[in-house]
């Protein structure tokens, strides 16, 4: 279920993430409009946990903040007077509450009866504090849907509050997934839908139009629809319906057209989304029949067979890359001949085609500007381009290696865009016979591989001096190979630049000690290269040195001697690094932090070499 919270949660972060409202959509985090009182601004946010019920939930959080909007601080000591509403206005459960704390922890229990029990204060009101939560049995979040909760403040600091109105109200929607199960093509198949507002009462399945629908309560009334935003719901459909995993899927609200988002992205599942604002439901309500006026049905047709829109789709291997635009009113094809890795001064055909994003057809008397760069700086810049058959061929050559964007924007005057990006490189030999090979694994680029060292495959690698060692890219996405770390940034001894998938790099290490290395695409993903054998004969007075430096006892200048000391009698190895342009003569905090810890013996002679190494590359420290 992680793959659907991640894919609910981002589609509301991205529209509501920062809108105040009286009415949310299950992001777990509501707000309130701002109230005057006690001679300032007040709000309240309300916070819930899960955000999306799957049916086994044994407790829902429900705490409630008090926030000065001028100074946004959280307001502490306060009483409240709470009503919960279902969404036929009928008062569910109400309550007086006090926090001395800076939220009023709630957790309610989904039962078929009411009950409160905690402690209670002078005032009979009952106590919601971190240590003592007030827990609540009441018939809540038995199932997902509307919410209605007007929030009073009757205190802060144990004194009455005034103003015209001291109560807040906040409808929120409980997200509930709903499993289903319909015969499509004579067999049953398991789906699941995300309800945001109410309860699903049926779906069903139309073998003749090959149509899914969902039905759901709803209230056309046109008051009612201006007073909400929007509507949310989603289908979650395994890619083993063929139907819909290889054919377009056409949206319908109550039979009537509706362009929402289809995210393919998943490895098991496609998810589609309904995200119908306000406005959108007002024209519908023009166009759909008077006897649908209380419930809206979601409807997913299947529609014409699709094109293969592989993931991570490669130019580099010869593939087609589809793109939604900007807009996502136009889907742009990509694929370049000749087909294959892409090399400097070779001619490059660059084969475009303009598709309408829901039928896939292809779109004709199509004008455009495109715009290819090359390593940042434009080599092509062409306005008002025209094709009357919707498809073009454009004939580019490059002159060096480097990262390319092509962009594609102002399609037929619209204010749209879609950019593409590939690779141009060098042939590399490929490490046949090499006895140290580091494997850049398959799905690296989403966090999780770091858990058991697995982004880089080994992660830790010894190599005798002089020996090359091979990374190969067996990942679809574009990684590095780039000594140093996410917290220091590079040290310059060595970087790969872009890998494309299928690539390799190779770096000859000519000299011992510890190297490490990450990707700067995706920090997390982190490697060592050993080589030879490092030893430490540190005099203890170099130790001692390093940590009066750090607590400030001795200057910049006597520590700079200790460490050219230790690389002239040859103590410490440092690895042959490049000295840049030199940054200044202030060294940074980082590096006095490390020196104290390796005078404790807290960190390694590696760690702190690698200090060193950032001395010399940006020319603080010359050897």
């Amino acid at each position: 279920m992680n793959l659907k919270y991640f894919l609910v949660l981002f589609s509301l972060f991205f529209l509501f993430g920062s809108v105040q409202s009286v009415y949310a959509g299950g992001s777990g985090s509501e707000e309130s409009d701002i109230l005057f009182i006690n001679d300032n601004y007040y709000k309240v946010t309300l916070e819930t946990n899960p955000t999306v019920l799957e049916g086994n939930e044994t407790e829902i959080v429900f705490d409630i903040s008090t926030i000065n909007d001028d100074t946004q601080e959280i307001i502490s000591d306060v009483e409240y007077k709470i009503e919960i509403f279902d969404n036929k206005n009928n008062i569910i459960v109400d309550f007086n509450a006090y926090s001395s704390d800076d939220k009023l922890y709630t957790k309610i229990i989904p039962r078929d009866s009411v009950h409160i029990s905690g402690e209670k204060t002078e005032n009979n009101a009952w106590i919601a504090s971190n240590l003592s939560p007030l827990l609540i049995e009441a018939p809540l979040f038995l199932e997902g849907g509307l919410v209605d909760v007007n929030i009073t403040i009757l205190s802060i600091d144990s004194i009455p509050v005034s103003g015209s109105n001291t109560t807040f109200q906040i409808l929120f929607t409980m997200g509930q997934f709903i499993p289903f199960s319909l015969n499509i093509d004579d067999k049953y198949t398991d789906m699941m839908f995300a309800t945001y507002f109410d309860k699903i009462e049926k779906f069903e399945y139309d073998s003749r139009n090959k149509k899914i629908t969902a039905e759901m309560p709803f209230n056309w009334n046109k008051d009612f629809i201006e007073s909400i935003p929007f509507v949310h719901a989603e289908y979650y459909l395994p890619k083993t319906i063929d139907i819909f995993n290889k054919h377009e899927i056409l949206l319908t609200v109550n039979d009537e057209t509706f362009f929402g988002t289809i995210d393919r992205s998943g490895d098991e599942e496609i998810v589609v989304h309904f995200l119908l604002s306000s406005s959108k439901l007002l024209k519908l309500l023009d166009e759909i029949p008077s006897d649908q006026y209380d419930k809206m049905i979601f409807g997913i047709e299947s529609g014409k067979q699709r094109d293969d829109e592989k993931k991570d789709a490669s130019l580099e291997d010869g593939e087609k890359v589809i793109l939604l635009s900007t807009e996502e009113d136009w889907k742009f094809h990509l694929s370049l001949d000749p087909k294959g890795k892409i090399n400097p001064g070779e001619p490059i055909i660059l084969n475009i085609e303009f598709h309408d994003p829901v039928t896939n057809s292809i779109i004709q008397q199509i004008t455009y500007d495109l715009d290819v760069f090359l390593n940042g700086i434009s080599i092509v810049s062409e306005k008002e381009l025209e094709t009357p058959s919707g498809r073009d061929s454009i004939r580019i050559v490059f002159d060096k290696i480097g990262a390319v964007i092509v962009k594609i924007s102002n399609v037929n005057n619209f204010d749209t865009s879609g950019e593409f990006s590939f690779k141009v490189s060098e042939l590399k030999a490929e490490p046949h016979n090499s006895d140290y090979v580091v494997d850049i694994a398959i799905g690296s680029s989403l966090p999780g591989c770091e858990m058991d060292n697995s982004c880089y495959t080994p992660s830790s690698l010894n190599v005798p001096i002089n020996e090359s060692v091979f990374w190969k890219n067996k990942d679809n996405v574009a990684h590095t190979v780039t000594s140093g770390g996410p917290e220091i940034g590079s040290l310059g001894i060595f970087d790969s630049e872009i890998i494309s998938g299928g690539d390799y790099f190779s770096y000859k290490f000519e000299n011992q000690g510890i190297f490490d290395y990450y990707c700067t695409l995706h920090p997390w993903m982190l490697g060592t290269i050993s080589v030879g054998k490092v030893t430490s004969l540190v005099p203890e007075w170099i130790k001692s040195n390093a940590g009066w430096w750090s607590e400030g006892a001795i200057d910049d200048e006597t520590f700079v001697q200790g460490i050219q000391y230790l690389i002239t009698n040859k103590i410490l190895d440092i690895p042959n690094t490049p000295s840049g342009e030199s940054a200044g003569n202030e060294i940074p905090e980082w590096i006095k932090s490390n020196a104290g810890w390796w005078s404790e013996g807290a960190i390694d002679d590696e760690t702190f070499v690698q200090g060193i190494q950032y001395l010399i590359s940006n020319g603080i420290l010359q050897i």
